[in-house]
């Protein structure tokens, strides 16, 4: 680039700057009217239809994030007792997605070994007819602590499933605990029924699984795994998948007391913690998506700080990608205080996380044990 052109592009992006500055300050000083959408009354309905279609739109490109759409379901334990449950709707480009998550090779490469043999049957049912294909169960074990993605992953698996022709609809309902036990004897049977009723087409996610097998012979809670093992047994509940959600040791030892309950789960996915550099790459991530850069200086340092909080973590609980998250929003308040008291409309340091905006680390330590 010869001297000229060189003068010319720094004139051009010094003149975007001011543009940049000026707009920014009038924006600040006049406001901004809420512009509300023609169609909000058409709208206003869309999410009370439990009946989801995932269209394929390969060609939409101009979708840059698949926002999953959460709606809220309604199950009726009893007369007095009505339980909300969270309900994902599928996204467009599911794949897409999951690629973008870190790390997690393996249980990507599980799904995938999934997707293929559903189509292998398929084909192979296309080509005779008469031929018995083979056999394919989509209920699953997450294991992993907090952090690790199992909630992310599952709720991308659902839209995963459909557009495979695995499930009819690919939606994801969320639930738990306190999903199915209820106040009154027999409300746990009613609402097993009716959360895996909404499920159809698509996934139920049970998540920390293990806190339905207490030690406490008389738990309500203990009912609902034969429950689920039950309705799993009918033929006609092939159009479901179910995920159970859990740290590693409570769910296996779930398994263990709930004979035939391992069979009818047969994928096993295992969510590792992250790595430093997984870490690092998280929150190269989440830092792009509202445009942020580090300073050489700044991204030194929160490498140490990383990794010293690595280093220095209890494993049973270290939070993982959400540890990353909750650190990112301390920079965030930290930055925007630095901004906005100190008058910044210039768009390069507006956007640009400096040592100044990081915040010390407390990482909890392991409690020392009494005892052997």
């Amino acid at each position: 680039m010869s001297k000229n052109n060189l003068e010319d592009v720094m004139i051009d992006t010094q003149d975007e700057d001011e543009e940049f500055e000026a707009l920014l300050k009038k924006f600040i000083e006049e406001g901004c009217e809420e512009v509300k959408p023609d169609d909000e009354d058409e709208d206003e309905d869309e999410d009370e239809d439990l009946d989801y279609h995932l269209e394929d739109d390969e060609n939409d490109d101009n979708d840059e994030d698949d926002e999953q759409i959460s709606t809220i379901g309604e199950l009726e334990v009893n007369p007095n007792n009505c339980v909300k449950v969270e309900i994902l709707q599928p996204i467009k480009h599911p794949e897409r997605e999951l690629e973008k998550l870190v790390g997690c090779q393996d249980i990507k490469k599980r799904i995938d070994e999934l997707i293929t043999m559903n189509r292998y049957n398929i084909r192979m049912h296309a080509m005779n007819p008469k031929v018995k294909v083979h056999a394919l169960s989509l209920h699953s074990i997450f294991l992993g602590r907090p952090g690790t993605g199992k909630t992310t992953v599952c709720k991308i698996m659902g839209s995963l499933l459909h557009k495979a022709q695995m499930l009819s609809k690919g939606h994801v309902v969320v639930a738990g605990r306190g999903t199915f036990v209820g106040t009154n004897w027999g409300d746990e049977e009613r609402a097993v029924r009716q959360v895996v009723e909404m499920a159809k087409g698509g996934v139920l996610m049970i998540d920390e699984a293990y806190l339905l097998n207490s030690d406490n012979k008389n738990d309500p809670g203990k009912m609902v795994i034969p429950l689920l093992m039950e309705i799993l047994a009918n033929e006609k509940q092939r159009d479901l998948a179910i995920v159970l959600c859990g740290y590693k040791q409570p769910m296996l030892r779930l398994l263990e007391l709930n004979p035939g309950l391992e069979s009818r789960f047969p994928n096993r996915f295992e969510f590792r913690d992250f790595s430093v550099d997984e870490l690092l790459d998280i929150t190269q991530r989440r830092i792009s998506e509202y445009n942020y850069t580090f300073t050489p200086s700044a991204w030194s340092q929160y490498k140490l700080m990383i990794t010293e909080a690595y280093t220095a973590r209890d494993p049973q609980t270290w939070g993982n990608a959400r540890f990353i998250a909750n650190q990112l929003e301390r920079i965030y308040l930290c930055h925007a205080q630095r901004c906005i008291k100190g008058d910044i409309f210039n768009r390069t340091e507006f956007f640009t996380i400096t040592p100044a905006d990081l915040q010390p680390i407390e990482v909890p330590k392991a409690k020392p044990r009494i005892g052997f």
